[in-house]
């Protein structure tokens, strides 16, 4: 299948989800990451969901990581299509874009060198952590100037896709993915510490 048949196939596996089982498969996907990883004090990049598109929920996730860690949510620049990125507090405004996605409008500009963990949304992955999105390239731009250091996790709702084609030198691999059945971790160059 060519990219773009892959996009469609998941694309129609995500329509034929009920609500109830979007809301169960984010809770998995959550319990997991949060079995496996008790991060604290970290800066922790993470999506707000576009539940139009049954998207994963991260909304309960990222209530939990504020506890002990700061979080911030991208902001998505459509004629640059790039993203800056502003941390989440109690007092963050968020609007809907021309796109119906929540951002927020107020709060602290993030440093993208500065962040320990991006929480990333796909469309399909695969073993060696090659994630397939919307097509517009936001998340590998912004993945490519994070620090070395930076683990990158993907979520998804389905299984991992067989190897992906048609990888270019613009796509960056992910380290870990997780699903509501577990966690795996990918051939992707690991950064120095995942703690």
């Amino acid at each position: 299948m060519t990219r773009e048949e892959i996009r469609n196939h998941y694309r129609a596996l995500r329509k034929e989800l009920t609500p109830e089982q979007c809301i169960y498969y984010s809770q998995q996907i959550a319990n997991n990451f949060l079995r496996n990883w008790r991060f604290t004090d970290k800066l922790i990049h993470c999506f707000l969901p576009i539940h139009r598109l049954m998207e994963v929920d991260t909304i309960p996730l990222i209530k939990r990581l504020r506890l002990k860690n700061q979080v911030c949510i991208p902001v998505s620049n459509f004629d640059k299509n790039n993203m800056t990125h502003k941390i989440l507090d109690e007092h963050t405004q968020f609007q809907d874009n021309a796109y119906g996605i929540a951002e927020p409008q107020t709060g602290k500009d993030v440093d993208v060198k500065e962040i320990q963990v991006v929480i990333v949304p796909l469309l399909a992955v695969d073993q060696h952590g090659n994630r397939l999105g919307y097509g517009k390239g936001f998340y590998d731009r912004f993945l490519a100037e994070c620090s070395p250091e930076t683990i990158f996790i993907g979520f998804t709702m389905f299984d991992i896709h067989d190897d992906l084609t048609e990888i270019d030198e613009f796509d960056i691999p992910l380290h870990f993915v997780v699903t509501p059945k577990g966690i795996l971790q990918t051939t992707a160059e690991q950064p120095i510490s995942n703690g």
